[in-house]
């Protein structure tokens, strides 16, 4: 083509795409008009919604401005009346985007007015039913009030301080802006997503965005909620808490919401307590949101999504925002803040319900606020002429590009310039920051500052310790002037005055005395406790607590005593006396237990504790009931018990002074030594340690403290073994093994008359009349008696069991007015012992013995149930009954339901039945795979008749839907252990796929068991006089060795046994004939060796790792042995341990074989060195008996493991 057409045929071309886009630019104006025209109609179709409101000038101004302008430009782009003036005039000019902007506006205007339409029509329609569920409320006060009690996190609000400069970051707020307000973000996005993710990193502002995004909304009613975590008030703002403060906020700003978030928590009340996020979301956001309409975009900001605790503990969080977030209503707007953490960046990753943006393109046009910024923050400095030769604008050009584009890296410089420092200048301090490597990161401006302001000098860096290293530990920042306080109780009493004031510009609180300590931006905390980080300034965290803790004991120890607050009375509301406490002695009353748990024991701050509790224990109740301590004492003062090792007497009394004492949470601090002492028994620590200060409390004579004793003169001679209290509380009668019993005065134990002398067998059951002027005795050899309680004389004497049937069975009615009995013909008597003139019937129809009697409730009926399989029903007043057949086993117990509907029956093949009392028929049994394994030995039904218990001999009780026989929940479980079926289990833990193999042999008890060291075999040692040896590799466990102890000897066997050189030799010890014995698996004779030893039923075993020592501990000795070629000897004239400790529990060696410890009754455990036989330290004090003790492989702490409370505890030796 030739070069002069193909450059006509590109003007032609370039002349239409012109021609083109003016005739497309025309059409465009004309679609404006037309789209300001609906709009005023979308607006005039409104009117009933906003022509009597007040509330919309500034809409209306809007509204004008958008239209005027609208119009200037119509009639300026209409001035040009030929289309190729247009054409020329607009080609180059931006009339498209003006259009299109013109277009935007009054699209959201007609949005609005839509929206606000809608809102109306669905609160006109909603105004009836909103008025009757407000009604509701309000005749349910107490459900609103229980909304109060709701979980509500402190520590996570917005701080106007906090926000970003005005003027900066101004293009990202305008994107959120546009988010909240639910539009699309540009062409690519649609709206719909409503979770906007913003990550950056460490400095990069987000924060600050957030703060600023949360103060320009509040005010225009479009935040419905904030949240910002902080890693120092994890503990006040767990992820729990999130969203019961956001349904708490909306709850507040929207009366629907209260209402239907009240008739919610008002049909299951535990809601308010509830800790699992997806619950809450479920119940306390999401059903809200079902059931009203908020019509108006409302923006929900969290910020510090890292900061809400671990990897772990924020995990559920995590899930919900981005797998359940996106259910709620389109209008509910969410911005989330973090740092890109891995788990958060996996979480969202894999979410497809939200919108990620990095904070480098959300700031990316706002490139010039860290100009601002530095600008705003010199600007007065910069008004000083003295200050020209120093403060150019090119130095602080220098400044910003120092910044590298982090916003809290200039910020902190210029803190660090501006604020007056002794013995520098700003032009210094400038020169400082601009001498910086080229693009330094937050590290070199601390290290910088830190330099600069507390030097290298040792005894600076020993006071920036104590103070950063108290920062760092603190569980609740403190202010200035606690920290001053502190200072008093250390080594370095001017650390706080020779270090804060040279880190303002790291630190809040510095300048402003009021606010508490704490870093500017958690980076700051991040490089101290990082070593490869902050190097010379490192704080070790570990060092540090042990100070703290003691700088709290000491702080309490001078200024904890009675009526702290100088209140006139205790019953007086305390919020007005709360400030009185300093927020030191608060800090330390309120977490110094909890700072145990991050120390090792020391035994200096175990006798501190001890001082402690002797002097200020309820001086510390009464501050923690002033401050609102929420958590159940027992487990603080529990915490402390586990650490300090101090007397355990002391200890098990104070836990009893909190068991017996159930709340603490009075209206008046001093009001807890009211809520204590009285209470306690006189001899409880407490009591004797405190009681003697206060001379005018009351003395309390019930709720647990003794009202009255018998005399001597006046006891029974022998043991009671039955009680009876008449109905009226003001008899008590007793019943001896001295066939007697006595009467009592309730009120005074006052013996009313003399003793009522049984001639027939001891006292087995009392009971009174329903008047209190009879009491019924059932003796042993099954006489009945009845005497008057006023004369002491009989009225009647009945046999009801025969000298053959001393085991036969009793019931009472209701009212005690009957009683029922079996005799040994397997009939059933009444004695109606109030009508004597009623002879007594007896029932006949069983075959078998009866197990149980039971009366209806209303007294009619009388249930039997018998070894024959057959329940009968009999009619008390024809004397007919009704026999109830189905069980296969002997029937063990037989109750009826308290509405006198059913009858629950159990067999000895544990198996339920429930029938219906009156015509018989069986209404449900429990299934094969539900049974009990051994029999049923009680039932119980609850009082509304809706749940039946049963108790079995497999020591578990099983809970049963009365009306249908579905099992409720799992069996409980008996703690005191399984059927005694002299079986071995052998369980997998690591491995759970594998089942447990029970390996049956033994007769008798088994007293010990023991791996071998290569744990292939399995040593049990039985009462039945055998030492068992298993071979745990097979399947089914077989036992590969079977060793006979003394067959001759009808009580000699082995009490423990263990494995020695090996596995190849067993040493046991034998109680009966006071031995020690050693076998040899190998042999056909095992016996190889006996040794006389005054051994005892508390015999323990140990060998040591090295296999050359063996232990053996009673409380007859603690001997060492010496085990060469699988022979004992002794060892020398360290063989022999002193203890006197009372009966061993446990023994284990050091993984050096150099110690060895050994645990005793007393709840103590004692340490000694093998070499020397010496104690290594005193002993050891224990909550409860060590059962069993370990070493861990460092053999720096010892480990023990009792019985009684499932808790191991770990000591530092």
């Amino acid at each position: 083509v030739h070069p002069y057409a193909k450059l006509a045929f590109s003007i032609l071309t370039a002349a239409y795409k012109v021609l083109k886009a003016q005739r497309d630019r025309d059409n465009k104006v004309n679609v404006l008009i037309i789209a300001m025209k609906e709009t005023y109609e979308s607006i005039w179709t409104a009117k009933w919604t906003w022509q009597h409101s007040k509330t919309l000038d500034s809409v209306w101004d809007k509204v004008s401005q958008v239209t005027m302008d609208c119009c200037n430009f119509i009639l300026k782009y209409r001035k040009t009346k030929t289309f190729t003036l247009r054409v020329l005039r607009n080609a180059a000019s931006k009339t498209d985007e003006t259009i299109k902007k013109f277009e935007g506006q009054f699209q959201d205007i007609k949005t609005a007015f839509q929206a606000l339409t809608a809102e109306n029509i669905h609160l006109r329609e909603c105004s009836t039913s909103r008025s009757a569920c407000e009604t509701d409320v309000a005749l349910s006060v107490d459900v609103q009030i229980n909304l109060n009690d709701m979980i509500y996190p402190r520590g996570a609000n917005f701080d106007p301080k906090k926000a970003c400069l005005p003027g900066t970051r101004e293009h990202a707020l305008r994107f959120l802006q546009k988010f909240a307000g639910g539009l699309a973000l540009d062409h690519r996005t649609e709206a719909n997503p409503c979770v906007l993710w913003i990550k950056g990193a460490a400095g990069t502002g987000k924060t600050f965005i957030a703060h600023r995004l949360v103060q320009l909304l509040s005010p225009l009613g479009k935040i419905g909620s904030s949240f910002f975590f902080n890693y120092r008030t994890q503990k006040d703002a767990p992820p729990h808490s999130l969203i019961p403060r956001i349904t708490q906020d909306l709850a507040s700003a929207y009366p629907a919401w209260k209402s239907a978030l009240t008739s919610i928590i008002g049909k299951d009340r535990s809601l308010r307590y509830d800790t699992s996020i997806l619950q809450q979301f479920q119940t306390l956001l999401f059903q809200p949101a079902l059931a009203i309409y908020i019509p108006h975009p409302i923006l929900f900001v969290i910020d510090g999504l890292d900061e809400a605790g671990d990897r772990e503990g924020r995990s559920e969080l995590i899930e919900v925002l981005t797998t359940r977030f996106h259910e709620l209503p389109s209008n509910f707007r969410f911005v989330l803040f973090s740092r890109p953490e891995c788990d958060i960046v996996d979480a969202f990753s894999g979410s497809p319900y939200h919108i990620s943006l990095d904070m480098a393109d959300l700031c990316s046009d706002d490139d010039q606020d860290i100009k601002r910024l530095v600008e705003y923050r010199f600007k007065p400095l910069k008004a000083k002429p003295e200050n020209a030769g120093w403060l150019t604008d090119n130095a602080l050009s220098h400044l910003v590009l120092k910044s590298g584009g982090l916003m809290v890296f200039a910020g902190t410089a210029c803190d660090y310039i501006i604020i007056p420092v002794q013995g520098s200048t700003f032009a210094g301090r400038l020169k400082h920051i601009l001498e910086l490597d080229r693009v330094p990161k937050m590290d070199s401006l601390y290290s910088a500052i830190l330099q600069a302001n507390i030097g290298s000098d040792d005894q600076a860096m020993a006071r920036f310790q104590a103070v950063m290293g108290r920062m760092v530990c603190l569980r609740d920042p403190l202010p200035y002037d606690a920290y001053l306080a502190l200072d008093r109780h250390g080594e370095y009493q001017d650390a706080t005055e020779t270090t804060l004031p040279f880190m303002a510009s790291i630190l809040y609180g510095v300048q402003d005395r009021e606010n508490p300590i704490s870093p500017i931006h958690k980076s700051f905390t991040d490089f101290l406790i990082d070593q490869n980080r902050s190097l010379d300034y490192h704080i070790s965290k570990p060092d540090h607590y042990s100070s703290l803790l003691r700088d709290c004991l000491s702080e309490m120890a001078k200024n904890l005593r009675f009526n702290i607050c100088g209140i006139d009375s205790s019953y007086v509301v305390q919020d007005g006396v709360k400030p009185i406490l300093s927020p030191q002695l608060r800090y330390a009353c309120r977490f110094w237990a909890e700072h145990l748990v991050d120390i090792p024991y020391d035994s200096s701050i175990a006798a501190n504790i001890k001082t402690f509790f002797g002097t200020s224990l309820l001086d510390w109740f009464q501050v923690l009931n002033y401050i609102g301590y929420d958590d159940p004492l027992y487990d603080l003062v529990a915490l402390t018990i586990r650490w300090s090792q101090v007397n355990s007497r002391l200890i098990t009394e104070v836990e009893a002074c909190l068991r017996q004492t159930d709340d603490f949470q009075t209206t008046g601090g001093p009001h807890v030594y009211l809520s204590t002492l009285p209470y306690l028994n006189p001899t409880n620590w407490v009591h004797r340690q405190y009681r003697h200060l206060f001379h005018h409390l009351p003395v309390v004579t019930s709720d647990g403290q003794e009202k009255w004793h018998t005399e001597v003169h006046e006891q029974h001679a022998d043991p009671p073994c039955c009680l009876a209290a008449s109905r009226d509380n003001r008899l008590v009668a007793s019943g001896s093994e001295d066939r007697t019993v006595r009467l009592w005065d309730a009120a005074n134990g006052r013996r009313i008359c003399k003793p009522l002398q049984s001639q027939h067998g001891s006292p087995s059951t009392l009971a009174f009349s329903p008047d209190g002027k009879r009491l019924i005795c059932v003796t042993t050899k099954g006489i009945a008696y009845v005497w008057n309680t006023k004369s002491a004389k009989v009225i009647a004497r009945k046999s009801v069991r025969s000298k053959y049937d001393l085991h036969g069975v009793l019931a009472f009615s209701p009212e005690n007015s009957t009683l029922a009995y079996t005799d040994d013909t397997h009939c059933i008597g009444l004695w109606h012992w109030q009508t004597p003139e009623q002879d007594h019937h007896l029932y006949e129809g069983h075959t078998a013995y009866i197990r149980s009697l039971c009366f209806s409730p209303n007294a009619e009926l009388l249930l039997s149930a018998s070894d024959d399989k057959t329940i009968r029903v009999w009619d008390i007043r024809s004397g007919t009954a009704l026999p109830l057949r189905g069980h296969t086993g002997a029937i063990r117990d037989a109750i009826c339901s308290h509405d006198n509907a059913r009858l629950f029956s159990a067999d000895a093949h544990g198996t339920m039945r429930a029938w219906n009392l009156h015509s018989g028929q069986e209404i449900w049994r429990s299934q094969v795979h539900e049974m009990h394994r051994h029999p049923i030995d009680s039932l119980a039904a609850s009082h509304d008749s809706q749940i039946v218990a049963s108790g079995s001999r497999d020591c578990t009780v099983c809970l049963w839907d009365a009306n249908d026989g579905r099992l409720i929940g799992q069996p409980l479980e008996s703690r005191y252990g399984w059927p005694r079926t002299h079986s071995i289990g052998l369980w997998h833990w690591q491995t759970p796929e594998q089942d447990h193999h029970l390996c049956e042999g033994h007769t008798d008890e088994i007293r010990s068991l023991c791996f071998s060291p290569n744990a292939e075999l399995l040593l049990s040692a039985s009462a039945d006089k055998t030492i068992r040896v298993w071979d745990i590799r097979s399947g089914d466990a077989l036992p590969s060795r079977v060793i006979p102890i003394n067959r001759e000897s009808p009580y000699d066997h082995a009490f423990t046994a263990i494995f020695a050189e090996s596995g190849n030799r067993i040493v046991s010890a034998q109680f009966s004939n006071h031995s020690i014995k050693v076998w040899d698996l190998d042999a056909e004779d095992p016996l190889k060796q006996r040794i006389d030893w005054p051994t005892d039923r508390d015999e323990r075993l140990a060998l040591s790792p090295n296999g050359r020592r063996l232990l053996s501990a009673s409380k007859r000795g603690i001997q060492m042995w010496n085990m060469i070629d699988g022979q004992l000897s002794e060892l020398g004239h360290t063989c022999h341990l002193e203890a006197d400790h009372g009966d061993v529990c446990s023994a284990s060696f050091s993984p050096d074989s150099c110690k060895i410890a050994v645990g005793f009754e007393d709840k103590t455990i004692q340490i000694w060195d093998v070499d020397t036989g010496k104690k290594f330290g005193a002993p050891l004090h224990s909550h409860y008996k060590a059962r069993t003790l370990a070493f861990t492989p460092d053999g720096r702490k010892i480990l023990a493991a009792p019985r009684a409370d499932g808790i191991i505890r770990v000591w530092d030796i």
